[in-house]
């Protein structure tokens, strides 16, 4: 090949590179790598180039074929090949092959700490949490030695790692400290770390995080919607003489906590309902009531989320979910007669009380026996029946329609420990 011909190809390649890095979908990118790669079959960027466009497009199976015959070449880019491996499968949910193809990287090169990080991230995500955990700020002190100038980075994606596999507030705190201190500009930490503050009860440094972080960015919605839901608690509250440290002892901030986590993570009530009607039996989808539009949902008295999914069940039809004890869905006409009986005599009913506000409840389901699933103000779902305590079945409804998902053969993908 000709100098010209060499410098002609540098420039097609360049202008793919530049190409996706503004749009990956474009197809010109397709266009320009096949050419490239008839005259040059065996350049592997070429390839990689077009993988990740094809990944993009939502190619995902030709872009994985594409990378490992780039891995299988064992030249100089057969390790870029697999890390972009790693995270095309950590995307495509496989985080068991996305574990092993940071292995894999590792046994090759082992300097460079970003490939020490997503080991700790793919080991945390597998389940073996505390592993991943020290892994991952093994990762952040090797930073902190080899490359100080991207410690930012680190720091950030510490944090992540340690949000999506599930870690307590406790331990993502810290962390989620340190990114903020390191890059205050960085949009994903900030809310995350603001919940996590209001789950902790320190409604002072939430306040003076969000105050802090709307300066720089007045538009930033992760920050500004708890920071109002905070000031709107405490105006509510102060009304009657109350404090957001007692409305803390309700359990109603780790509720929120979870929510948001796995809102963040695809993993709340939505997307488990969402997998759940992959799955779903036939003889349970016959007896379920269809869903209703949203503004319906939200005037009636179940969950928004359920009811928009499937707006109650045939009575008597429980024995489909396959839950202790035979309970179905109840409508929300169901749940509005039950409230309203209650609040007439509520004397009858002394298990239903709600004098204090840590023990308001919704009720999802019942076995029409006198029994009933109900979530509680912390999010916990509880058997209750006459005669006996709540018992604790599930951390969430999300965590009771996962259980089902997983029950019914489907795909769980929440982090669980593993040994």
């Amino acid at each position: 090949m000709s100098h010209q011909e060499m410098e002609a190809v540098e420039r097609d390649m360049l202008l793919g590179w530049e190409l996706y890095r503004a749009s990956p979908t474009h197809p010109q990118i397709e266009r320009i790598a096949q050419r490239l790669q008839a005259t040059n079959p065996r350049r592997s960027d070429i390839r990689i180039l077009l993988a990740k466009h094809r990944w993009a497009c939502g190619r995902v199976a030709e872009a994985r074929e594409i990378l490992q015959a780039v891995v299988a070449l064992r030249d100089e880019r057969s390790l870029d090949a697999a890390r972009e491996l790693l995270s095309l499968e950590h995307h495509d949910g496989d985080i068991a092959e996305a574990l092993r193809w940071a292995e894999y990287v590792l046994r090759e090169e082992q300097d460079r700490w970003f490939d020490w990080m997503e080991l700790g991230g793919m080991t945390a995500l597998n389940g073996a949490f505390e592993e991943g955990w020290r892994i991952l700020d093994d990762a952040v002190a090797m930073c902190a030695r080899t490359s100080a100038g991207s410690l930012p980075l680190a720091l950030v994606r510490r944090a992540l790692y340690l949000l999506s596999s599930c870690a307590p507030p406790a331990l993502f705190v810290p962390a989620a400290e340190e990114a903020v201190s390191a890059d205050p500009s960085d949009e994903n930490i900030g809310g995350p770390l603001m919940w996590a503050y209001l789950h902790e009860g320190r409604f002072d440094d939430a306040e003076e995080l969000a105050l802090r972080m709307l300066r720089l960015d007045p538009t930033n919605k992760a920050l500004s919607q708890p920071f109002e839901m905070m000031r709107n608690l405490q105006a509510t509250l102060a009304e009657d003489a109350r404090t957001l440290d007692e409305l803390h002892g309700t359990g109603l901030f780790e509720r929120l906590w979870t929510q948001m986590r796995d809102r963040r993570l695809g993993l709340d009530l939505t997307a488990a309902l969402a997998a759940l009607d992959e799955v779903m039996p036939a003889e349970l989808r016959a007896v379920l009531k269809p869903p209703v539009d949203k503004e319906t949902a939200r005037a009636g008295s179940m969950s928004t989320e359920i009811a928009m999914w499937h707006a109650g069940q045939a009575p008597g039809a429980g024995a489909a979910w396959g839950l202790p004890g035979d309970f179905r869905l109840m409508s929300a006409e169901e749940i509005k007669a039950m409230d309203d009986a209650i609040e007439a005599d509520p004397d009858a009913y002394p298990q239903w009380r709600t004098v204090q506000v840590d023990e308001y409840y919704d009720q999802l389901m019942t076995d029409d026996a006198g029994a009933y699933l109900v979530e509680l103000m912390t999010g916990e779902v509880v058997i209750r029946q006459p005669g006996a305590a709540d018992e604790r079945i599930a951390e969430s409804l999300a965590d009771l329609f996962w259980r089902r998902v997983a029950a019914f053969g489907g795909h769980d993908p929440r982090p669980r420990a593993t040994g």
